[in-house]
């Protein structure tokens, strides 16, 4: 197995409408639509798009959500031995409302068997087959032992911080904890909001100094229409704008670009300024569809590159 993953998994639940409501306002929906989704599950499915040999460990229950789930896991070619499915409960859902110009607001419904999920011996021995153990560190506590064990095997290993720390906290993870586990990581990649919490400036040089205290890591910062930004370990910097393509939905863009990055640095050894081109056609391609799993595969990505 190439890349292991264990984090968030989800299903989507798309409404497109005529513009976001205001305070007090309302909007017209003019389509729903489900998919399957989960900012880690998302990652781990761009990969298996790409090729990579893809196993992912999550929490579900035997709903209608949960089922889907893993029947599209398992289609997309993701190995689902180490999943765990209970008979009863409520699989983490969410309610993504997206306007015409592809900007969204997101109501997540954690349900009550996502963060049910415990580190056993055999999901030990699952995550020490991999080449790669890739995270979004929830849930939490699942998450950092898992990290754990894939630094004392010698895996590399990449934590992709998709959510603030008020968040975090509330799934039971704590700054001190957050900045505990990111030693251990090979490569840490936090969204804009994570990155202030942790930090307390949006400017990335001083992101960088400030968490090197804390981790030699490579530092991976995806901007939206920004691009992306990168920190090597010697402290080298490497941007990249964002691909211009007509945007229909940046849902998932940021779990195709880690896709991406991650095959292309991770697995296929390429350098740090290549993989972020990489990644960053990957994110374009998911921009010009609806849903976070309109990523592409490697035929696709070569028509951005």
């Amino acid at each position: 197995m190439e890349v292991c993953g264990l984090g968030t998994i989800a299903m989507d639940v798309l409404m497109q409408v005529d513009m976001l409501p205001q305070k007090d306002g309302f909007c017209m929906v003019e389509n729903t639509s489900y998919q399957p989704g989960g900012s880690g599950s998302n990652v781990i499915v761009q990969l298996a798009r790409l090729g990579a040999e893809c196993g992912y460990i999550a929490a579900l229950s035997k709903d209608r959500y949960g089922l889907d789930i893993l029947n599209n896991l398992k289609e997309e070619g993701v190995d689902t031995s180490c999943m765990e499915v209970f008979e009863k409960g409520v699989t983490l859902h969410t309610d993504i409302v997206i306007d015409q110009n592809g900007d969204k607001f997101i109501m997540l419904n954690m349900g009550d068997t996502f963060e049910k999920l415990e580190f056993d011996d055999m999901k030990k021995l699952y995550v020490e087959k991999a080449k790669v153990f890739y995270t979004d560190l929830c849930p939490g506590k699942t998450a950092m032992k898992a990290v754990t064990a894939a630094r004392n095997r010698g895996i590399e290993t990449v934590f992709n911080m998709q959510v603030g720390l008020a968040t975090m906290n509330g799934l039971g993870v704590s700054k001190e904890e957050l900045l505990a586990c990111i030693r251990e990581v090979d490569v840490f990649a936090p969204c804009r909001q994570g990155l202030f919490d942790l930090t307390g400036t949006e400017n990335l040089d001083e992101c960088c100094g400030y968490l090197r205290n804390y981790t030699d890591a490579v530092l991976l910062f995806t901007l939206g229409s920004g691009g992306s930004a990168a920190y090597d370990r010697d402290g080298t910097k490497y941007e990249v704008p964002c691909k211009k393509v007509n945007v229909i939905d940046t849902t998932g863009a940021g779990d195709s670009y880690m896709g991406g990055f991650i095959y292309s640095y991770c697995i296929k050894g390429k350098d740090l300024l290549s993989s972020m081109g990489f990644a960053t056609a990957c994110a374009a391609h998911t921009c010009s569809g609806l849903g976070a799993r309109f990523s592409p595969d490697l035929e696709m990505v070569g028509q951005y590159l």
